[in-house]
């Protein structure tokens, strides 16, 4: 498996940010946390992140809106967008993404991971 990945968890329900860091812990990467997209700009700001995983549905910024400004600032920033929308939101932006359909399961993620 690559890695570890330094990743920022994008996700306003606390709950499931607390778990998916966590997660993400337990299979050895480094996880941060934000609430929202403000909170995770100046977070990408100050630290180096290889990977943003973020909820679509924010309050205030989207997860699309901040994925466009966090990848105009690092281009090599990979981003993983979950969605419960079901679509495969990837498809319709203009730099490299994947999709990840909520609910997901940690498999899921750690597959997407190894692909990096």
């Amino acid at each position: 498996m690559p890695g570890p990945h330094t990743i920022l968890v994008v996700e306003d329900n606390s709950d499931a940010q607390y778990l998916v860091c966590e997660m993400l812990r337990a299979m050895g990467h480094t996880a941060c946390g934000a609430n929202d997209a403000e909170q995770a700009l100046g977070m990408l700001a100050g630290q180096h992140f290889a990977i943003l995983f973020t909820d679509i549905s924010l309050p205030g910024m989207s997860g699309i809106e901040l994925a466009k400004k966090a990848t105009a600032d690092d281009p090599d920033l990979k981003i993983i967008f979950a969605s419960g929308f079901g679509s495969n939101v990837s498809d319709y932006v203009d730099f490299p993404a994947v999709s990840l359909p909520k609910p997901y399961d940690m498999l899921q993620l750690q597959a997407i991971l190894e692909g990096f």
